[in-house]
């Protein structure tokens, strides 16, 4: 049983917190698999210097580091060129509502020759209605739960979260739970006890990859986020391989979000 669970990896997004050398260093240590640049802010200048930087510690390191980055909107779709220069391995769409949306991308992305994951933020009640038919489109999925809950009622993020996390794995594709993981780590050493929690159900339910945002971008102890984020994965996935929980099958699972 052991050999068939996968780790679940780690986003650390990147920002003034964490983009020198020694920071972006601690985080591969710390466990963090994928590097989030978020192209909301700053300069595409700046996110290039700070990928290659990333890329060279990470050599340095022995340890790949994968590059993720996040196109805030429409207005924001030419981060393509620093992407195909950067040979970035994930790119993340915003405020995707309809299928043709991806599959319009997609085709820029041919054009260019970028060969990243496309990932698709569900972040709206709209893409919710049309989640069969962008899954077909995307590559893998992003829960973003902070703009979700603007959307939707917020008593039903967690509901629609599992929901989303199921439907990926039935169709094979990757699936990433986002926001407010450990936001109370921008200024605090330790999480909250139920964000200990948010993160061990992400696990549980099975999410390929959790995320943090502001918590290594801004925050004062983005090493830290990731250190105990790893020791709480390690926790769940351990528990997993005691055959204490029985994982729900997402064999012939409808997409019904109760909204």
């Amino acid at each position: 049983m052991s050999n068939k669970i996968k780790r679940t990896k780690i986003v650390a997004t990147i920002g003034p917190a964490s983009k020198n050398s020694s920071t972006l260093n601690q985080l591969i240590q710390a466990g963090a698999d994928i590097f989030r640049f978020n192209l909301k802010h700053n300069a595409i200048l700046w996110h290039g210097k700070i990928i290659d930087r990333a890329r060279k510690v990470a050599k340095q390191q022995g340890k790949p580091i994968q590059i993720l980055i996040d196109l805030p909107n429409s207005s924001f779709r030419k981060g393509i060129d620093l992407a195909v220069d950067k040979n970035v391995e994930h790119i993340a769409l915003s405020h995707i509502k309809q299928s043709e949306e991806v599959a319009e991308f997609r085709q820029i992305a041919e054009k260019v020759k970028l060969s990243a994951n496309i990932i698709v933020k569900i972040e709206t009640k709209e893409a919710l209605n049309y989640f069969p038919a962008i899954l077909n489109e995307a590559d893998a999925v992003m829960v973003a739960r902070g703009d979700l809950g603007e959307t939707i009622p917020i008593e039903k993020v967690p509901f629609v979260q599992k929901e989303l996390i199921l439907a990926c794995k039935k169709a094979g594709k990757m699936v990433i739970v986002a926001t407010e993981m450990f936001l109370s780590m921008v200024s605090a050493k330790e999480p909250t006890r139920a964000e200990v929690s948010d993160v061990a159900n992400a696990v549980l339910d099975e999410s390929d990859v959790v995320m943090l945002s502001e918590e290594t971008a801004i925050g004062q102890y983005p090493v830290e986020a990731v250190k105990i984020m790893e020791k709480i994965i390690h926790e769940a996935k351990s528990w997993q391989r005691l055959g204490h929980l029985e994982i729900f099958s997402a064999k012939n699972k409808k997409f019904k979000f109760g909204l």
